[in-house]
């Protein structure tokens, strides 16, 4: 489910009013203040999908579980589909909050959470039964672990493929065989993991709503910085939905500023990583190609953007300040990319700057012109 994007700060949002609805009976508080997991759900006009995800995680083996609906200022119908099962279901709870973006009500489904475990789930996405019956077994009763487990993408065309670990709990002596062998980078998706509620708290770790791609691996990267084991499950519990009206993020450029703090986070999130678990230089090199591609392709491309355009003195004073240590990053690891992406390193390389800055706007406008073409 696409949410729109906000600019608000934290604090702005934060002093945003909201309101926390569920039955009013005190029996059902207790029970929920002694809930092994949270069910975190963002929702933002999911009314078409919202019912038959609700029901899904309703329908669990595992019965000692809350769910948190966040509707962030939906339009339809979704904030009443809420209530409804909040009624019916003393485990659901309903937190209506003006919009802020799915970082946003992530953040303060957070914040409301009481079980010892937090988990995530999609407002257009269905669980099988046993979903959080397998995560928490996964946990096996340690703490400072993350539980990951696959699952299944259904594509607009009713195709779909499955994602899986298999099972085995990573510890110091093989975590980096996580990015070496299975990239779990690329699998910084919030769903299908589980999270030590009282790691998230006493690290205050949250979703960095200024950056609006790849949020979620930054909250498991961070997550990761405060553990010592993870542990991937063999097969999966979790259906994915990609939709025919969904504008997928990895497609859609931001600021700048978003952007770069993405990539900046990302750089600093894996080096502690990298120091934390002596994590051997050659096992990241599929990690430190996709962050050079945040760099290149979405740091940089965002300024020739229509919508997220720089003007030329901005863009030249951007690419200037890029450190010699940033380029020598991009030489020894930006490997597999497009051929533009190589002229741009090369051009940065020996400080080309002009040169840099009217090629990859020639780029842009090759590519404005081929899409009015299609």
């Amino acid at each position: 489910m696409q949410f729109p994007i906000s600019e608000k700060s934290d604090k702005d949002t934060i002093n945003t009013p909201f309101i926390l609805q569920n039955k009013p009976i005190t029996l059902f508080e207790n029970n929920l203040n002694m809930a092994k997991i949270s069910v975190i759900i963002p929702i933002y006009n999911a009314e078409v999908y919202l019912e038959n995800c609700l029901e899904s995680i309703k329908n669990q083996s595992f019965t000692d579980y809350e769910v948190l609906l966040i509707d962030d200022g939906s339009t339809d119908n979704s904030g009443k589909i809420c209530d409804v099962f909040a009624t019916k279901d003393f485990r659901f709870q309903v937190i209506h909050k003006s919009n802020g973006g799915v970082s946003s009500a992530r953040n303060i489904g957070i914040e409301q959470a009481k079980g010892e475990w937090i988990c995530f789930m999609d407002s257009d996405d269905t669980v099988e039964k046993d979903y959080l019956q397998h995560l928490y077994q996964g946990a096996n009763q340690q703490n400072d672990i993350l539980v990951v487990q696959g699952f299944k993408t259904i594509l607009p065309q009713k195709q779909s493929r499955v994602r899986t670990f298999g099972t085995h709990l990573y510890t110091a002596s093989d975590i980096y065989q996580l990015f070496q062998d299975l990239n779990i980078n690329r699998s910084g998706y919030p769903f299908a993991k589980l999270y030590n509620s009282q790691i998230i708290q006493q690290n205050q770790i949250r979703f960095i709503k200024q950056i609006h791609y790849a949020e979620d691996v930054m909250f498991m990267l961070t997550y990761m910085c405060h553990i010592n084991a993870i542990q991937t499950l063999d097969g999966y519990n979790y259906n994915y939905y990609i939709r025919n009206n969904s504008n997928s993020l990895s497609h859609r450029i931001f600021s700048f500023e978003s952007e770069y703090t993405c990539y900046e986070t990302y750089i600093d999130r894996i080096n502690k990583l990298k120091n934390k678990f002596n994590i051997p230089e050659e096992s990241l090199v599929k990690v430190y190609n996709v962050i050079s591609e945040y760099l290149v392709r979405r740091s940089i491309g965002s300024m020739y953007q229509s919508q997220t355009y720089k003007p030329k003195y901005e863009r030249i004073r951007i690419l200037k300040s890029l450190t010699k240590q940033q380029i020598d990053f991009l030489n020894s690891y930006y490997k597999e990319c497009s051929w533009f992406h190589k002229v741009t390193v090369f051009l940065l390389s020996n400080h080309y700057y002009y040169f840099c800055d009217r090629f990859n706007s020639l780029i842009a406008l090759g590519r404005k012109l081929f899409k009015r073409n299609e």
